[in-house]
């Protein structure tokens, strides 16, 4: 299942480079062990809700609540106990995070108006709540408040109006896992362990934008997958992969001639911005010759196996111009399928699939980096 950058959904079987999504819905979704496909859209409005779709049937749950507002991945299919959760938590109430279990058994309009009770959790009014996976009584949730993704572990108790929600230890973020950015999406796999995926791009935590203005020194395009495993306090974090463990620094080269800044009004905007980078960007994004074993930025697992994990992966990489050798700059975008061999926990070189009709994010940089003008050439990413 693959969701693009304007949250359009669709069921592919398989993928190469012309896949494209033509589901013209803004839903998540999940195909159960039966092979039924499920998507969900969220509403909101003097109640939220959730509408489910499933075997071409329509079935809405209507939770009776205001301020409610959904969890970013707000769907998650628990392979393991062949069961559906949706979720969704409280703006304004401490207390409050709402979670429907066993969704996709649900044939009719069904209300519920009692969220969960939760013990040792609270919800913070600021936060965003990112990513969730349930399997059994195990339950792990994230989220980013003040710019600084966490990851909780609990155990859940009960079924939708009467769940009971315990912490199990302290949360801990991404730096204390390792590595740095947003959690986007979770799972519980059969193996036993947790899998997490977290990315990084743009100016360190504004998600989804990439160089937005001139004083701009580091850019980010890079993510990783974290093993976890449950302890009596929590979880420990047992390897990680893919991740870009520091930066690179590129510059603009060389002085722009006068017969190119004069050559049009675009051009010469574009040189006075790149005269800010003369000193340097550091880039935390993977070199060309480390694309197949890094991550550009991992959004979301689209395929579970017993073996791997397949993910789309989305980000930026950025070349600047050096006028001296008359050579353009480049932004050159990233939207792939790659899988992760569990045995072997690391990236499978040999199954990226590089996408050109889908964008999983939204990415754009506020300069014509690759003008294009006589006697000049265009970067190619593997020029750098």
């Amino acid at each position: 299942m693959l969701t693009n950058s304007n949250g359009y959904t669709d069921f592919v079987n398989s993928v190469d480079s012309t896949t494209s999504i033509s589901t013209q819905s803004v839903r998540l979704g999940a195909e159960d062990i039966n092979g039924t496909q499920f998507t969900a859209t969220t509403a909101s409005g003097l109640t939220f809700s959730f509408t489910l779709f499933g075997n071409d049937n329509q079935a809405t749950i209507v939770i009776d609540k205001s301020n409610l507002t959904r969890i970013t991945d707000y769907f998650y299919y628990d392979t393991l106990n062949d069961s559906l959760w949706l979720g969704a938590y409280s703006t304004t109430d401490e207390n409050c995070i709402f979670f429907i279990k066993n969704a996709k058994e649900i044939t009719g309009e069904t209300h519920y108006s009692t969220p969960c009770t939760l013990s040792g959790l609270s919800i913070y009014p600021n936060a965003q709540y990112t990513a969730f996976a349930a399997s059994g009584t195990e339950l792990y949730i994230a989220y980013t408040n003040d710019g600084t993704s966490y990851l909780q572990r609990a155990k859940i108790e009960g079924q939708n109006d009467s769940f009971t929600i315990t912490t199990i230890g302290n949360p801990q973020s991404t730096q204390d896992m390792g590595v740095d950015g947003q959690i986007t999406d979770i799972v519980i796999h059969y193996d036993g362990y947790v899998y997490v995926l977290v990315s990084q791009n743009g100016e360190k935590y504004v998600t989804d934008a990439y160089l937005t203005n001139e004083s701009t020194n580091t850019l980010y395009s890079r993510g990783a997958i974290l093993r976890l495993y449950s302890t009596s306090n929590g979880f420990k974090v047992s390897a990680k992969t893919g991740w870009t463990e520091s930066a690179r620094t590129i510059y603009t080269k060389g002085t722009a001639p006068t017969n190119l800044i004069n050559s049009s009004t675009t051009n010469k905007t574009a040189i006075e911005f790149l005269k800010n980078f003369k000193s340097g960007v550091s880039l935390y994004i993977p070199n060309y010759s480390q694309r197949n074993s890094h991550f550009y930025g991992p959004r979301r697992f689209v395929a579970i196996k017993p073996k791997e994990l397949t993910i789309a992966d989305s980000g930026a990489n950025l070349m600047l111009p050096d006028y001296d050798k008359q050579k353009t700059g480049g932004f050159f975008k990233h939207n792939r399928i790659i899988n992760v061999d569990l045995y072997k926990f690391a990236i499978d070189s040999n199954s990226v699939v590089d996408l050109n009709s889908i964008s999983f994010v939204a990415a754009s940089i506020n300069t014509t980096i690759g003008f294009s003008t006589d006697g000049y050439t265009d970067a190619k990413e593997e020029d750098e």
